[in-house]
């Protein structure tokens, strides 16, 4: 799960509303992928002074109909279903985050545990450079009214 900040042209009078953490005004594109490289869920709307922690409305109302927990592969027990997300997200019983500074890792089990929450982290990291790759638009600031934006 994380967020990418897609940089628009606000309509005048919108004042600071749009402007993100960078002073650029953005809109919030909150995504959640899965290990395939493919989008699970896609939101796009929120204003650039949200920050993606405040996006998660349909998390936090149980509307995505996350399957209960599940026996592992040569297991024997059951396991939830998780989100890996960055630091930025709220803690949550369904998320796992990364912690935020190294001096934390203070035994090889946490500095373990870092190093794959980096691993699993980087795929939807790759997933928003792919879709930057594929789709240029996304390298400019988007020149369109904001009730057409979430169209493109």
């Amino acid at each position: 799960l994380d967020g990418k900040h897609i940089e628009i042209i606000p309509s005048p009078g919108s004042g600071s509303y749009f402007y993100n953490y960078k002073q650029k005004p953005s809109m919030v594109l909150l995504a959640i992928a899965d290990a395939k490289y493919r989008f699970v869920l896609c939101d796009f709307g929120t204003n650039g002074r949200v920050s993606d922690g405040g996006v998660l409305q349909k998390l936090q109302n149980n509307l995505l109909n996350i399957p209960r927990e599940s026996e592992v592969r040569n297991g024997l027990r059951k396991l939830p279903y998780v989100f890996v997300a960055d630091a930025a997200s709220p803690l949550r019983t369904d998320m796992l985050k990364k912690p935020d500074r190294q001096s934390d890792l203070d035994c090889i089990e946490k500095k373990i545990y870092s190093y794959r929450m980096s691993r699993a982290r980087r795929i939807v990291e790759n997933v928003f450079g792919i879709l930057t790759a594929r789709f240029r638009i996304f390298h400019t600031a988007i020149n369109v009214a904001l009730e057409h934006i979430d169209s493109i």
